[in-house]
């Protein structure tokens, strides 16, 4: 990426509110999204929505799906000639769906629609290139997959775009196309931003592919075992195209609550329990520094779990 496309802030809500309250949007204009997206960005659009009578369209989708086309026609089929703006989460953090962005970024540009990305659970995780997703806009947290410290974030906006964006904390040239006005935000940690650099090198002394590999294979590790017990549901895709890290799990009489419970309570294992708009699982995130034995402890506890339930 170009550094002038890049501010850093604190975290992906940070970020894409910087986006999603500094566009220049209208009443009547039209935003789409889905009922899968982060609970922040949902309320933030729901807001302007509120306020300025901007319409928020969301379509929901039944994940996993392992179908390009079939998520691309979705979004486009909830475009109008007043849509300007496409949301999309490239990986869903309930579930761990990773989502066509390219295709559907290309889509909305030859409808002469912009796209904002919420890479918050893809930056760090998966080999990409910004630029090369095709999108305008792109938020992310520093803290999730490329392990840097609670409280860094990045904002990378096309160079052609800056100037377009109004920054979300006042900026002494609010119209000008550096993206250091993004960057005014008060007093702050350096010793948090300064600690980026190490998360980088970390990262890239890994490297992006192999790691991303390495995490997938963690997560199929024990997903793929577990998902031989007839009482054991999986809930994400374990074709890396469309799934790496995140996965998510049920067994069977139990809810997502109890699950979560029991891993924690009897295991000391830490999951999340899932309940939110078409999903309903316990989200088990493996990182690269996981190592087969704690995997191994998850599969006996789901497995132990599930024999105790008739």
């Amino acid at each position: 990426c170009d550094p002038e496309e890049i501010a850093v802030n604190r975290n992906s809500t940070e970020a894409l509110n910087t986006i999603i309250f500094g566009l220049n949007l209208k009443a009547g204009d039209e935003v789409v999204g889905t009922k899968q997206d982060y609970p922040n960005m949902i309320n933030a659009w729901k807001q302007r929505a509120t306020r300025e009578g901007i319409v928020y369209k969301q379509i929901s989708f039944d994940f996993p799906i392992e179908d390009d086309e079939a998520i691309v026609n979705a979004y486009e089929r909830a475009i109008t000639p007043k849509t300007k703006i496409i949301h999309i989460t490239h990986v869903i953090n309930w579930v761990g769906q990773i989502m066509p962005v390219k295709k559907i970024a290309q889509m909305a540009h030859t409808k002469g629609i912009e796209v904002l990305v919420d890479g918050a659970h893809s930056f760090g995780l998966l080999d990409f290139k910004i630029p090369d997703l095709s999108c305008d806009y792109f938020g992310t947290s520093l803290h999730k997959f490329l392990s840097a410290s609670v409280g860094s974030g990045m904002l990378w906006i096309k160079k052609e775009k800056i100037k377009n964006i109004w920054p979300l904390i006042c900026n002494d040239k609010p119209d000008s196309g550096d993206i250091r006005k993004f960057e005014t935000i008060g007093t702050r940690s350096f010793p948090i931003e300064q600690a980026i650099g190490e998360a980088v090198n970390f990262h890239n002394a890994i490297g992006s592919k192999r790691k991303q590999e390495r995490i997938h294979y963690l997560k199929n590790y024990w997903a793929s075992e577990v998902r031989k017990n007839p009482k054991v549901k999986i809930h994400t895709s374990l074709n890396p195209k469309y799934s790496c890290a995140i996965c998510g799990v049920t067994v069977d009489g139990m809810t997502p609550g109890e699950l979560d419970s029991a891993l924690f309570n009897n295991y000391k294992i830490h999951t999340v329990g899932i309940v939110w708009e078409n999903i309903s699982c316990v989200r088990v995130t493996p990182h690269v520094y996981t190592k087969l034995s704690d995997l191994d402890k998850l599969i006996r506890a789901i497995t132990e779990i599930s024999d105790k339930e008739k």
